[in-house]
């Protein structure tokens, strides 16, 4: 199985190795990041919400006096609070989707010929790194439920574990088999020199 260098990975990746502790005799194998599909829908759905909300804002703004649709209420006055408060809601979503698409672009596995990490940042202020011994690894399965998976080929990978440690699950792996034997080769080659 061939190795990597550290310099080979990604920004986020570079970021995981430097907080995770490393052995002199550890190589690392392979690094596993998310989809870009995963980024897409992210991109799609805020985009979405931001359009609609400007275009709800343009339709306040044409509003005239007549149109106050039989109530007698006149709708004029109702236009710069509507207008300013889906412009705000419009900045909001597009910050918002700015932060999931870092979010979701910064999680990562490392693969390592002793160990898994993985780095998930749940939110800016939250990040959560879990480290496993690639011998605890009992078995690795791959999901991939739907069209949109099956044809950009991606698809979540399950690892389990011995013991009570979690499971890691990491949604929008590209190129799930492949992974999941990586992972698996490299727990074999490690029960080959440590024994179980």
């Amino acid at each position: 199985m061939k190795s990597m260098e550290p310099s080979q990975l990604s920004s986020s990746a570079k970021q995981a190795f430097r907080l995770i502790e490393f052995d002199s005799d550890e190589t690392l194998l392979y690094e596993v990041r998310k989809h870009w599909f995963g980024l897409f829908l992210i991109y799609a759905v805020g985009t979405f919400i931001s359009l609609v909300l400007i275009v709800v804002a343009m339709g306040a703004a044409v509003m005239t006096e007549e149109s106050d649709f039989g109530t007698g209420v006149s709708l004029t006055s109702l236009q710069m609070p509507v207008i300013l408060i889906c412009f705000i809601m419009a900045i909001l979503a597009a910050v918002g989707t700015a932060i999931g698409a870092f979010l979701y672009r910064s999680n990562v596995i490392l693969v390592t010929s002793e160990k898994l990490a993985q780095l998930l940042n749940i939110t800016l202020f939250n990040r959560k790194i879990s480290q496993l011994s690639i011998g605890d690894v009992q078995d690795v399965s791959v999901h991939q439920k739907g069209i949109f998976p099956h044809l950009f080929k991606y698809g979540t990978i399950v690892i389990e574990t011995a013991g009570e440690q979690q499971n890691y699950t990491f949604t929008f792996t590209p190129f799930p088999y492949e992974t999941a034997k990586v992972i698996v080769g490299a727990h074999e080659e490690n029960l080959k020199l440590h024994g179980n």
